[in-house]
């Protein structure tokens, strides 16, 4: 290790969204920040990859906006430049259906009957005066099938929240996740990225460097030191230790378990143990052209599946080629076979872009992708049952991540969490001028 890594007031573990937004606001309330991530590259499964002038994110990524992502990109001055899906199609058997997007085109449609219709006007008014949290104890699948009692109706809302809980487990997650997304989507747009996920990592580095943080890449951390009950800092695969005063750990829960196991109370690897990761089978594709351009996005009114052409909204590939995602959402619990999930999304695409074999160029699958480290679930009490930034009985340790704190889902959970540990690691007194950090970090 160089010498200037041997301390630092604050070491991070991780380069990803949650690592890169606690070292932004830490470097920018006066503290020597050092992020130390395993990986060649930044960001984790906010990663993206060049091929050919196409930009293929980890599988299927949209920033829902409107919630802790969109504010701490903006205080951060993250910008980046992206586009909203306008039409909606949803698989009815074997039968493409323009999805209604207003309420003069759900009057109009055909996908639903007059009475049926009247109730969804009655659902969404009610669900405008619901508070997410009040549902936190309570499944999807138990609320849907209370609130929503026309079939056709609870088979269109099913089929809407398979992709926005990303799960097809709806017995086993919070109602919470899927009304809190539901209620700021009819709010607030879905981005589609220009230039793939790496934009907002690539902003997060240049913000957190700009505030006087130091980013090591390639450097795998092999515990957290700990003496007399506190994070003192880490210690490097070559046994090289960088002392620190606090230790923020932005990685997945089994390696930050891993990583303070020596020093922790036992508490935090069964709190791990318990939790339950959100999978998703992912099949991108990038083509030669988009065989059916007018339908863009396609929600499977029949099971879990999902497809979006994101390059008709976002500059992902070169001229005239296409970009394509498509996901299956999973059960965790009884995942299933790849090799038929695979077949699955693959009869989506036949069925959605049929020629698409045709003008292929590349494919990626990814079988088992963990979209997100802990689902949200009813009986651990909705987003408050995510463990906390800070481990009993061991101070100087934070924690960060899409699965820890009580706010958002995904993305806005890894940085909103980030975001609180950060202002812990503050409020907690490590040395640095207070007045200089008022404000900075709320």
């Amino acid at each position: 290790m160089e010498p200037k890594l041997a301390q630092t007031d604050v070491a991070v573990v991780g380069g990803g969204m949650a690592g890169l937004t606690a070292a932004c606001y830490l470097a920018r309330a006066g503290l020597e920040v050092t992020v130390f991530e395993k990986a060649p590259v930044l960001g984790g499964r906010a990663a993206s990859s060049e091929s050919d002038g196409f930009l293929f994110n980890r599988g299927i990524h949209a920033l829902y906006t409107g919630g802790a992502a969109s504010r701490v990109f903006e205080e951060l001055g993250v910008a980046y430049g992206h586009g909203t899906p306008k039409e909606t199609f949803v698989l009815d058997g074997a039968e493409l259906r323009r999805f209604p997007t207003s309420p003069s085109q759900f009057l109009r449609t055909d996908l639903l009957g007059a009475g049926d219709k009247l109730a969804l006007f009655r659902f969404l008014a009610a669900l405008s005066r619901v508070k997410p949290r009040d549902l936190a104890s309570t499944s999807l699948q138990e609320w849907l099938d209370a609130k929503v009692r026309r079939p056709p109706l609870h088979r269109l809302m099913v089929s809407l929240a398979y992709p926005l809980v990303y799960t097809s487990a709806l017995d086993l997650v919070s109602a919470e996740v899927f009304v809190d997304k539901f209620q700021r989507a009819l709010k607030h747009p879905v981005h589609y990225i220009d230039g793939g996920w790496r934009v907002l990592v690539d902003g997060l580095r240049a913000a957190s460097e700009r505030a006087g943080a130091r980013i090591v890449n390639a450097a795998h951390v092999e515990a957290v030191e700990v003496f007399g009950g506190r994070a003192r800092g880490i210690r490097l695969r070559d046994g090289s230790l960088a002392r620190a005063s606090a230790v923020v750990v932005a990685t997945g829960p089994r390696d930050a378990a891993r990583l303070v196991d020596g020093g922790s109370p036992a508490t935090l690897r069964r709190v791990v143990d318990s939790l339950t990761p959100g999978l998703v089978a992912c099949l991108d594709l990038a083509l030669e052209r988009l065989p059916s351009p007018d339908v863009p996005v396609v929600q499977d009114l029949g099971g879990p599946r999902f497809m979006t052409a994101q390059s008709l909204y976002s500059r992902v590939a070169p001229e005239g080629g296409a970009l394509i995602y498509t996901f299956k959402q999973l059960d965790p619990r009884h995942p299933g076979d790849p090799r038929e999930d695979e077949r699955d999304l693959e009869d989506l695409l036949d069925r959605a872009q049929p020629g698409w074999r045709e003008v292929l160029i590349k494919r990626q699958y990814l079988p088992r992708m963990e979209a997100v480290s802990a689902l949200p679930t009813a009986s651990s009490g909705g987003f408050a049952g995510r463990p906390g930034h800070q481990v009993s009985g061991l101070e100087g340790l934070y924690l960060a991540g899409d699965w820890v704190g009580p706010e958002g889902f995904l993305v806005d959970a890894s940085v909103g969490s980030a975001q609180e540990a950060a202002r812990l690691v503050l409020e907690n007194g490590l040395p640095l001028r207070k007045d200089q950090a008022a404000g900075l970090v709320r």
